[in-house]
């Protein structure tokens, strides 16, 4: 039961960014009602992870692939506006379920690693991970609609959640065991600076600055 709540908080509050990232996908198709079947498949899916997530962590290079991916998702992020428009009805078909439920499952596996590395280090029992996993994702895509309507009127949370994916992006990047040799010579170089922090708090405030560059210019042409 212990293991099961340090689960569940985990995944909660490190889904708070995620949320606005799969909820553009949920938005607009929204009238599929596949909430709870996503639910279901981003349990088993990053309870999978967690699993293998050795085996993954060992692959050539994938750091490195992920933690570009994800900064490319928080730049994304923060040079966009959320907007509540949903996409002109379409066949309520059985393969476009799954279509829209594979797109989330694939954009869960790149922005949910970090938390899939906490939780794997608090715990490696599978029942506490699925029952962990499963309440916090209901939770959070319950409470769906109340995040992105914050996103909608505060557009600084999506900056913030934009600099929260850029200092993990780094934290990824910084844990490739390739690039082991390039980080000991920045050490050596720099031997007084912690050279991960500030890559990582160096990415954060470049995204931050270019969330707030293209919010004044979105403001500056609505003004228009």
């Amino acid at each position: 039961m212990q293991e099961a709540l340090k689960v569940f908080f985990i995944n909660l509050v490190s889904d708070i960014d995620n949320m606005l990232i799969l909820g553009t996908i949920l938005r607009q198709y929204s009238y599929l009602n596949v909430t709870f079947l996503a639910v279901i498949v981003l349990t088993i899916t990053r309870s999978f992870y967690v699993a293998v997530i050795d085996s993954l962590s060992q692959l050539p290079m994938f750091h490195l692939i992920i933690g570009i991916i994800l900064l490319i998702i928080a730049f994304k992020l923060v040079t966009r506006t959320i907007k509540g428009e949903e996409l002109a009805r379409k066949q309520n078909s059985f393969f476009l379920k799954l279509k829209v439920v594979l797109m989330l499952a694939a954009t869960d596996f790149l922005i949910c690693l970090d938390s899939i590395i906490v939780i794997y280090k608090f715990s490696t029992h599978l029942t506490p991970i699925i029952v962990g996993i499963f309440c916090s994702l209901l939770i959070s895509l319950h409470f769906l609609p109340l995040i992105e309507k914050l996103a909608v009127n505060f557009f600084w949370i999506n900056v913030i959640a934009g600099g929260f994916i850029a200092h993990n992006a780094m934290m990824v990047i910084m844990n490739e065991p390739r690039a082991a040799s390039f980080y000991l010579k920045l050490h050596q170089a720099y031997p007084n600076g912690n050279i991960v922090n500030i890559a990582a708090d160096g990415a954060v405030i470049i995204v931050v600055i270019t969330g707030m560059i293209s919010y004044l210019n979105h403001r500056r042409i609505t003004l228009k």
